[in-house]
């Protein structure tokens, strides 16, 4: 299950979103034992890092955060960017730095037609590249 909630703001050409997923599952964390850092203290025993808090992290792991410029007359050009924590964590490699997790896009209106652009990373080996073109029936 899942909700969202979109705003367009007032006196800015800026619209935003926000996506709550995995409602009926509050534990989406994945706890990989291969990417956890193990040292070995001076006097013996182990200790486990981990990188910052697991139950912020989970709580982020439930959200999409979008954001979209309405830009020219018309609004006939528009820049979109989006942020997916859950996929961030979990699609990235240890030790390299990859866009896992971000996605962008374009679109731009000509006459009756809008055309679309998108991109999402979503490992180091690749994205998604995503281009559609729409129109509204009634125009015709």
């Amino acid at each position: 299950m899942q909700i969202g909630f979109s705003k367009r703001l007032r006196y800015m050409p800026f619209r935003f979103s926000v996506i709550a997923h995995h409602l009926t599952q509050w534990q989406i964390r994945y706890d990989d034992p291969n990417a956890q850092d193990n040292s070995v203290l001076l006097f013996g025993g182990d200790t486990q890092q981990s990188k910052g808090n697991p139950g912020i992290d989970n709580f982020f792991r439930h959200f999409i955060f979008n954001g979209e410029f309405l830009l020219g007359a018309n609004e006939s050009f528009r820049i979109r960017l989006g942020y997916n924590h859950l996929r961030r964590r979990e699609l990235s490699v240890n030790n390299y730095r990859s866009l896992a997790g971000f996605s962008g896009g374009i679109g731009v209106k000509i006459s009756k037609f809008r055309i679309d652009v998108g991109y999402a990373a979503y490992h180091l080996a690749g994205g998604v590249l995503h281009v559609g073109i729409g129109t509204n029936l009634r125009d015709f």
